[in-house]
C-alpha cells in the first residue's frame, strides 16, 4: 500500500478529489448569496425580483396641482384683468372664483384643494377690503383738503397732489405686494406644495 492511502494523507482511491487551489465561492444567484451591497433577489438574486426596501411601496397619488394652480391664478386674474376692464370693479371680486372652487362638491373633501383655495379666499377677501380703504382715503384726503381750502387758488394748488399721491403710493405698493404672492402661490401650487400667504397680505379670516 503507498503511502497515499495511509490514514490522513488524502480520500482513499478511487474517491472525489478536491481541487488545487482555494475553495470556490458560491457563484452570486444562488440561494445561498445575495447581491453585493443589496437584498436578496426573490431567492435567486434577479436584480428585477428584488423586494423594495422601506419607502419604496405604493406610492400616494399626486396631488391635484391643476385645480390648486387655479385658485390663485383666478383670484390674480380677477383682480389685475378685471380692475383693467370694469373700472376697478375686479379688486372688489377676487375671491368669488377660489371660494367656488373649494365649495364644489368634487373638490370639498381634498384636502390639498381645500388648502389653496382657503388661502386663495382669504387673498381676494383682503385685497377687496384694502381696495375699498383705499378708495375711502382717497376720496376722503381730497374731500378734507377742499373743504379746509378757503380760496380757489388754494384749491387748484399743487398741494391737493400730495397726501392723493401718498394713499397712490402706499395702496399701490400693497396691491404690488399682493400680485407678487399670489404669484409664488400659484407656482407652488403647480409643484404640488404647500403655501400660507403673509398675514398682512391675507388675513386668516376663512378656515379651510
Amino acid at each position: 500500500m503507498s503511502d497515499y492511502h495511509q490514514p490522513g494523507y488524502g480520500p482513499p482511491a478511487g474517491g472525489p478529489q478536491q481541487p488545487y487551489g482555494p475553495p470556490q465561492q458560491q457563484p452570486y444567484g444562488t440561494p445561498q448569496q445575495a447581491w453585493p451591497g443589496g437584498t436578496p433577489g426573490g431567492g435567486y438574486g434577479y436584480p428585477g425580483t428584488q423586494q423594495p426596501g422601506p419607502g419604496y411601496g405604493t406610492q400616494p397619488p399626486a396631488p391635484p396641482t391643476g385645480t390648486a394652480m387655479w385658485a390663485h391664478l383666478g383670484a390674480l386674474l380677477t383682480m389685475t384683468a378685471g380692475t383693467m376692464m370694469c373700472c376697478g370693479l375686479g379688486a372688489f371680486l377676487g375671491w368669488i372664483f377660489p371660494l367656488s372652487l373649494r365649495g364644489n362638491d368634487r373638490h370639498k373633501h381634498d384636502p390639498y384643494i381645500r388648502h389653496h383655495a382657503t388661502q386663495a379666499v382669504n387673498f381676494g377677501i383682503t385685497q377687496a377690503i384694502m381696495a375699498a380703504l383705499g378708495v375711502v382715503l382717497y376720496v376722503a384726503s381730497a374731500f378734507i383738503f377742499a373743504a379746509a381750502a378757503t380760496t380757489d387758488a388754494q384749491r387748484n394748488s399743487s398741494g391737493l397732489a400730495v397726501p392723493l399721491l401718498t394713499v397712490i403710493g402706499i395702496f399701490g405698493s400693497y396691491a404690488l405686494s399682493g400680485v407678487i404672492c399670489a404669484v409664488i402661490g400659484t407656482v407652488k401650487a403647480t409643484r404640488g406644495e404647500l403655501w400660507t400667504y403673509p398675514r398682512l397680505i391675507a388675513w386668516p379670516l376663512s378656515k379651510g
